[in-house]
Parts: C-alpha cells; sequence; structure tokens
C-alpha cells in the first residue's frame, strides 16, 4: 500500500533505524521489533503521535507498535524499506547484541516474545481450521449435509490438516523464532507426526525404548525440541567449514534431535501437557463462574500488556485434551464484546467528532474479536472507559461461567465466529449462552462507561 510509506518510514526512525532493529514479527494487530540499544529509540508518546499508529508498548528491548487489521501490509513494506530479511537478526556495531538486563521481570517478558512468535504466525490456520469444523457442524446439523459427501470431505480437509499438522507449523516458527532454519523446525515436527511415529508402540533406537505417544494437534514436544534443536545447530553453525556447512549442518542437526526429541523430550513434554490441561481444567470445574469471570475482567488488561500470547499453549492443550476451552476463550468472549460496549458509548458521550469517529469505528471492529483498536485508540487515552470494559467483562464473565460456556473450535471471539459456540452434538443450549454472554458483556461494557464517564478534555492526538 503506497500509504503505508510515510508511516513505515516514520516508526524505522523512531526504531533508531536499520542498524538498531534485531528481528521484525508481526501478531493480528501489532509489529513486533526487538531492538539492539533502546535508548535510540523514541519514547511511546512520540510512538502514538505516528499517523496510522494507534498505540506503542515498550519493555526493555521489546518495541510494539499498535496498528491494527492492516498490520501485515505494513510488515511487508517495513521489511522491504529497512530490507530486513523475515527473523532477520541484526548485530550491534561490536558484531554482537547487546547484553540485556538480566532478573525475573526480563525472563518472563522474553518468555512471552518467545511464546508469540511460535504460536501467533499459526494463528490464521488454526482459526480457519476451527471456524470450517463449525460451519460444518452447521451444515450437518441444520441443513442435511452428508458426511460422506463430496463437499464436506474436502472442507474437513482443511480442518484435519490445520490441526493433525499443527506440530509442522509451530516447528516452523519455533526455529525461525530461535534463528535456526525454519524448515529443519518444520521437518521435526513431521517426524512427529509421521504415522510410523505418532502413537506406534514397540519403538526403539538403538537399543533405546520410545515411549509411544500421539503427537498430532500436539505443541510442546515440538516447541522443546526445537529449543533443543537450537543448542544442536548454532555451534555447528559457527564451528562447520563453509564449504560443507550447507549440508553437514541440518543432517549432524537432525540425527542428534530427533533421537533425543522422542526419547526424552516428546514423552517428558507430552506428560507436561496432559497435567497442564488437567489444572487448567480443574480450576474451571472448582473455581468455574469466579474464574472465567476473572478472566473476563482481565481480558482487556492482558491484550493492553501484550501477554495475553502466553495463554495459547494452554489453550491449544484444552482444544487437544478436551476438545473445547472453557476458561481463557470463554472469558476473552466477556472481555471483547466489553471493550466494544465500552468504546461504542465512549464514542456517544465526545463532542469531538474526529474521536467519537475513531471511537464508533474501532468499537464495532472489537465487536467481531479485534480489540486492540479499541484498547489503545480510545480505552487507554479516555481511561475511564477502560476501567467500564473490565466490569462489562468481569460480569458477563460470571454469567458465562455459571451456565459453563465452552467453544468448541479456536477463533478470536466475537460476532462473526460465536459459531465456535455451537456444541458438536448439535445441542444449542451452549451457543445461546455464548450470545447472552455477548449481550451481557456488551451492555455492561456500556453501561459502565455512560455511568463512569469520559474526560472531554483528554482528546485522541494524531
Amino acid at each position: 500500500m503506497a500509504s503505508n510509506k510515510t508511516l513505515v518510514q516514520d516508526i524505522l526512525d523512531a526504531a533508531g533505524g536499520t542498524s538498531n532493529i534485531r528481528s521484525v514479527t508481526h501478531c493480528a494487530t501489532r509489529l513486533r521489533l526487538t531492538v539492539n540499544d533502546p535508548a535510540k529509540t523514541k519514547d511511546e508518546q512520540s510512538i502514538k503521535k505516528i499517523n496510522g499508529v494507534l498505540g506503542a508498548v515498550m519493555r526493555n528491548d521489546e518495541y510494539q507498535i499498535i496498528i491494527g487489521p492492516g498490520v501485515e501490509a505494513v510488515y511487508l513494506d517495513f521489511l522491504k524499506l529497512g530490507e530486513f530479511k523475515k527473523a532477520e537478526v541484526h548485530e550491534d556495531a561490536q558484531g554482537a547484541p547487546e547484553k540485556r538486563k538480566k532478573g525475573l521481570r526480563s525472563l518472563l517478558l522474553k518468555a512471552v516474545d518467545f511464546i508469540s512468535g511460535s504460536f501467533v504466525p499459526v494463528l490464521p490456520i488454526i482459526v480457519a481450521g476451527g471456524l470450517i469444523s463449525a460451519i460444518l457442524v452447521v451444515c450437518t446439523t441444520f441443513f442435511g449435509m452428508s458426511t460422506e459427501s463430496g463437499t464436506y470431505i474436502v472442507l474437513n480437509a482443511i480442518y484435519k490438516a490445520a490441526f493433525t499438522f499443527l506440530p509442522i507449523y509451530v516447528g516452523y516458527n519455533t526455529a525461525k523464532k530461535l534463528n535456526v532454519t525454519p524448515m529443519l523446525g518444520a521437518l521435526l515436527g513431521g517426524v512427529l507426526v509421521t504415522g510410523s511415529i505418532s502413537g506406534v508402540k514397540g519403538l526403539d533406537f538403538i537399543g533405546i525404548p520410545i515411549a509411544a505417544a500421539d503427537y498430532g494437534s500436539s505443541v510442546l514436544p515440538v516447541v522443546f525440541g526445537v529449543l533443543f534443536m537450537s543448542t544442536i545447530y548454532h555451534p555447528l553453525e559457527k564451528r562447520i567449514p563453509k564449504s560443507i556447512k550447507f549440508f553437514v549442518v541440518p543432517t549432524i542437526t537432525m540425527i542428534i534431535t530427533v533421537p533425543v526429541a522422542l526419547i526424552a523430550i516428546g514423552p517428558l513434554a507430552t506428560w507436561l501437557g496432559g497435567y497442564i490441561a488437567i489444572i487448567f481444567a480443574w480450576v474451571h470445574a472448582n473455581l468455574g463462574w469466579f474464574s472465567v469471570g476473572v478472566m473476563g475482567g482481565l481480558a482487556p488488561v492482558l491484550i493492553f500488556s501484550g501477554t495475553g500470547t502466553a495463554m495459547y499453549p494452554a489453550i491449544f492443550l484444552s482444544f487437544t485434551e478436551n476438545g473445547y476451552e472453557g476458561f481463557f476463550m470463554t472469558g476473552l468472549l466477556a472481555g471483547n464484546l466489553a471493550v466494544a460496549g465500552a468504546a461504542i458509548a465512549t464514542s456517544i458521550l465526545l463532542k469531538n467528532k474526529e474521536s467519537k469517529s475513531v471511537a464508533m469505528s474501532t468499537g464495532i471492529t472489537a465487536s467481531f474479536g479485534i480489540t486492540e483498536p479499541a484498547i489503545f485508540g480510545v480505552l487507554t487515552t479516555f481511561k475511564r472507559p477502560f476501567i467500564g470494559a473490565i466490569i462489562g467483562g468481569a460480569i458477563a464473565g460470571l454469567f458465562a461461567g455459571l451456565m459453563q460456556v465452552v467453544e468448541y473450535s479456536f477463533s478470536s471471539p466475537g460476532i462473526a465466529s460465536v459459531i465456535a459456540f455451537i456444541n458438536p452434538d448439535g445441542t444449542l443450549f451452549n451457543f445461546f449462552m455464548a450470545i447472552i454472554t455477548m449481550v451481557i458483556a456488551f451492555v455492561g461494557g456500556f453501561v459502565a462507561t455512560r455511568i463512569l464517564g469520559v474526560d472531554e478534555d483528554t482528546l485522541i492526538e494524531k
């Protein structure tokens, strides 16, 4: 898009230029930069004033620019302008990334960034597969589509490919995040899901037994496997002569990684994943309405902080183990619609025409599950509507918890994707409760914001 030229140039300048950027990625709404020297970047307020930027979050060397739904086009233009390669690593003037401050907070931020880089790029595949599965449930339940028909088989293949081969997609992105050749990560994922490995009993490697594990739709085994792979790959990359590096490095990397992944890492990660799923199932079963209410209220906070991506492994595990998820995604349904209600209420309360327009458009977008434009463009600007969204999300979350609302197919919860809450067995109670949850959340966020009001002196500056 030609209109992105000025935007990406301004962002590049604000981040300290090409030499100061170590890596470039993006998620659904944010351009994510990792910089070498945070001191060379402009502050958050300066970034927010760039035309086309809805907000900014800076944590140590992580630099998040909130763009909105058009972030992918901005990302591609940014790569082109800075002559970056995807997931390219830039070193500082001394030839090595600057040493960063250590500490618990720094480690947590790095963990969130790692999870985001590994899982967020996979979301379009998961969303597409999940919603197609939901559409097929509707078609077979209400429109008489036969599961033996060619149409069903073709569409269902998209769903199966999305989830059966999930380790391949996650392996690719995890490797890319760790600066390992991405195809090696995909290859490890492919090994895990191949028919001669996944779920097969009685295997061994040089006499060492391999525990049987079903790796289809799994995420933790390949993530941990690629983490181990990186410890083999990088030393080889540094030490193997260039003349033979092309075929020696990947071969040795895989010969070492695959047996270790199958003998130790995969079974351990599968065991860990099972217990994580059990823990969250226990939380949901025993704290029920209260836990979902807390998640509904926290949803805008998690999105604002960018830490919501840390929940993806647990979410995927729940879908794999149970066939549904009723804690994070149900709370997010409440939170998303509460944000929409708060933003639209803000639009009604404001007098400034530009601010009213921004609040209304971002509120509509939030109702479809994309809330960051509303959160960064409106709620955090006027502050009290942010509290209104938290209140609305918590109230709706409590209701959803009491009614045990769950999502059966992964999607960003909102109006367009509410069919993901239809039970595959054809019953509609969960679906109707999800709709009521959305209404309560929207009304709760709207009414709370109307009561709290807005500070008319605080305008959206661009």
